[in-house]
């Protein structure tokens, strides 16, 4: 598995795990039930070892993303796919293409 970095500040990122990040709002009326009631998103938690920037991603079955219709590339400093007209890559924020 390939080595995350951090968007924020291009710094290696270091899994804490597993975890349940509640759903939901605190309200006046109904208090907590809001969010008991909201359930939770089973998140695999990353943090950045330099600018300690949290990331979240979600656990489970991946959908598969829609598809543009542009052909796709590696990114040639994260090896990120991205559509081949893309002037930044959305993964890193390294710019690909000089204007």
């Amino acid at each position: 598995m390939r080595q995350k970095t951090c968007s924020a500040c291009g710094g290696k990122m270091q899994s804490l795990g597993n975890m349940e990040l509640q759903k939901g709002k605190f309200s006046m009326l109904f208090g907590h039930w809001d969010q008991i009631l909201s359930g939770a998103l089973d998140v695999d938690v990353e943090c950045c070892e330099r600018c300690k920037k949290l990331e979240f991603y979600l656990l489970g079955d991946a959908e598969a993303p829609e598809a543009s219709g542009i052909q796709q590339i590696a990114c040639p400093y994260c090896g990120d796919m991205h559509d081949m007209d893309d002037a930044v890559c959305p993964h890193c924020g390294r710019r690909l293409m000089a204007l």
